[in-house]
């Protein structure tokens, strides 16, 4: 069942995306020869118009059919006959309506359930923003240079990505009425050790059933699955999220020690020696941020400030797989989507926080497709500007049979992508 729902959301998510397209090529005047819900064989159809609306039979996406979009054509109300700014429209209005249904989905769940804002409320004894002269009441502008739209989200991509290195941060103190910068170092957490997985949720508690396994993590190699449930650490009963953590990181006086992880499979108990636990932290500012539930123009402006942190976020993150600062095999696709609103789904919490939750997670993906469809890549709609572009300055269009090529190495080469991240997925998420 949470499978079906996560396909019918990111169908949904598609759907939306293909829909800024047909809405802008019938707004431009250009020949929609077929508007389709899902793919493959078609299930029921009816014309209306010049455009047949069909209805097939693999739940997946959807797709858009322009007169002359692929082919030659001399009817002047096909795609390619149409000026590079019509095209351009067509072509960027599906990324587009993405991020501006994410934009929609974040204001519906931000009216309810409130957002965090830049005015700091708490600060440790150890903050390294205490010691720098920052207060409870000012609020933060920038951190090494960059605008904070989203603090709590900003804060921690930003210490990640730079490693706890010094950074100038902004703020406005509220006592003096004056921006100050100052040169701040970031604190680390304590070292906790982990065993890598994520634990089921059910009423707003961790249990002790595996959700997700991360890739590399002991518990995999071990040959621990998806779906088993924790039972026993060494001779330790656990029965939650919680006791994990106090036996890894409380209860053992040689942390980093191998341990025994005891198992509940398909109703039998299996033992797994010499897990070693790995460790890690955080970087952290030692601060705690105002959230509040605004009225309805903060909501907008929050998520406004949403889309635009995210946006940012997905384009830093990406470069971190060119810079070494993540590995490809942290990279999800498909499944790990599904996987992921899948195991919303699952949790044993209220139907209307189900829900929120479930939007929250459609308004991430939404952003992340109209991001990732505007990347230059060949075969997304991101190239497709690139070529028009191409095609204004040269005052000439590209020759079709090179534009085609074009598309079909890109098709290869993100299928292969594609491919590529099912041996990252399927170990977290299916085995």
């Amino acid at each position: 069942m949470s499978v079906l729902v996560a396909l019918i959301a990111l169908s949904f998510l598609i759907f939306i995306h293909e829909l800024g397209h047909f809405t802008a090529a019938k707004a431009v005047g250009i020949k929609v020869l077929e508007f389709s819900l899902f793919m493959g064989p078609k299930l029921l159809s009816f014309k209306k118009g010049e455009t047949t609306y069909s209805l097939r039979l693999i739940p997946m996406g959807g797709f858009v059919r322009m007169e002359g979009e692929e082919e030659a054509s001399d009817d002047a109300r096909s795609f390619s006959k149409q000026s590079v700014g019509k095209r351009a429209l067509v072509i960027a209005a599906g990324p587009i309506m993405n991020i501006v249904a994410a934009f929609i989905f974040a204001a519906i769940v931000l009216t309810p359930t409130g957002f965090f804002t830049n005015k700091v409320t708490e600060l440790t004894p150890d903050s390294p923003l205490k010691a720098a002269g920052v207060e409870v009441g000012d609020r933060f502008l920038s951190y090494g240079g960059k605008q904070l739209f989203d603090p709590s989200s900003d804060l921690t991509v930003f210490m990640y990505g730079e490693n706890g290195k010094q950074k100038e941060l902004t703020y406005y103190d509220e006592s003096q009425k004056t921006k100050v910068t100052k040169v701040i170092t970031p604190g680390r957490t304590e070292t906790r050790f982990r065993l890598g997985f994520q634990a089921r949720v059910s009423g707003n508690e961790g249990t002790n059933i595996i959700e997700m396994i991360e890739t590399d993590s002991p518990l995999q190699k071990a040959g621990i699955k998806r779906g088993d449930k924790i039972v026993r650490l060494d001779d330790t009963t656990v029965t939650n999220t919680q006791d994990i953590v106090n036996y890894l990181n409380k209860s053992r006086t040689d942390k980093s020690a191998p341990l025994s992880v005891t198992i509940e499979r398909d109703g039998k108990q299996l033992t797994f020696t010499n897990i070693k636990p790995f460790s890690d932290f955080q970087y952290t500012l030692g601060v705690g941020l105002e959230h509040k539930k605004g009225n309805f123009g903060e909501v907008m402006r929050a998520s406004f400030n949403y889309c635009v942190s995210t946006t940012r976020n997905v384009l830093i993150t990406l470069g971190w797989l060119f810079n070494g600062t993540i590995s490809f095999k942290e990279l999800s696709g498909p499944v790990g989507i599904i996987g992921s609103v899948g195991s919303v789904v699952e949790t044993r919490q209220p139907v209307s926080e189900i829900l929120l939750n479930l939007i929250y997670v459609c308004a991430f993906i939404s952003i992340n497709l109209g991001i990732m469809n505007l990347i230059p890549f060949p075969a997304l709609d991101g190239s497709m500007l690139l070529i028009l572009l191409i095609e204004k300055i040269r005052g000439k269009p590209l020759p079709q049979e090179k534009v085609g090529m074009i598309s079909m190495v890109g098709f290869v080469l993100l299928i292969c992508v594609l491919i590529a991240t099912l041996f990252n997925d399927i170990p977290r998420w299916l085995m």
